[in-house]
């Protein structure tokens, strides 16, 4: 008797389903076939672990199977969003002297760089104490005009102090500023190269509203990013 009343049941439900399917517009159909097995599948592992026949375990796998596609498609929709959301992602921005390479990274809001030539070749500022600090600053007072004033702008943004000179040196302008390469410029802007037009103006934009004199930045440091979209644009 039960078994007669569980065909019943099953015939009952796939007559009931089939009379669901056909009445759906056609654009409906396919969603309503992967919610039919997912519901399908769900059902059978539960029937199964009650009768002890299938381990919850693997009850929970077979339930995985349908909503794979589901997940995946889900994924694919997500795709454009993402790549849209990579456009904005910020990239450390690097100024390049001939004797210093300074990167400013906005994710952490640190600014650090290393040192190309000199005494102190191949160290960060950040490793070097204050009086070695000074002892840069003297050296590229005399002799890398350019690197000096980085270096100033260095010490101001992350508070240990310039020079009174130093601090009158950050009005500068890309006329001083040595030639860039296309390297140089989009390391700058934070960019790969051959950037797209579009991404050069907007990753200038970006950097001018962060390192702008007013925003805690530098006229030296505005200099160069104009000069950077200047030799790409």
């Amino acid at each position: 008797m039960p078994r007669i009343l569980l065909l019943i049941a099953i015939i009952f439900s796939v007559w009931y389903w089939w009379k669901s399917f056909k009445s759906l517009p056609t654009e409906k159909r396919r969603s309503f076939l992967w919610r039919s097995a997912f519901w399908s599948v769900l059902g059978f592992s539960v029937i199964l672990v009650a009768s002890g026949r299938m381990h919850w375990l693997g009850a929970g796998l077979a339930v995985l199977v349908p909503l794979a596609k589901t997940i995946f498609g889900l994924g694919l929709r997500a795709l454009p969003f993402l790549q849209i959301l990579s456009r904005f992602k910020t990239s450390p921005s690097q100024f390049r002297t001939k004797s210093l390479l300074v990167t400013v990274n906005f994710s952490t809001k640190e600014m650090d760089g290393e040192v190309l030539q000199g005494e102190f070749s191949g160290r960060h500022l950040s490793q070097l104490s204050t009086l070695e600090l000074q002892s840069l600053v003297e050296e590229f007072k005399q002799s890398d005009r350019e690197s000096y004033v980085l270096l100033q702008t260095y010490l101001l943004r992350n508070t240990q102090g310039g020079s009174n000179q130093g601090s009158s040196d950050q009005s500068y302008q890309a006329s001083n500023i040595s030639d860039l390469s296309e390297k140089e410029a989009y390391e700058i802007l934070g960019l790969e190269p051959n950037a797209a037009k579009e991404d050069i103006i907007k990753a200038h934009k970006r950097l001018m509203q962060r390192l702008h004199p007013d925003r805690g930045g530098s006229d030296y440091l505005a200099a160069k990013i104009n000069a950077a979209k200047d030799k790409l644009v």
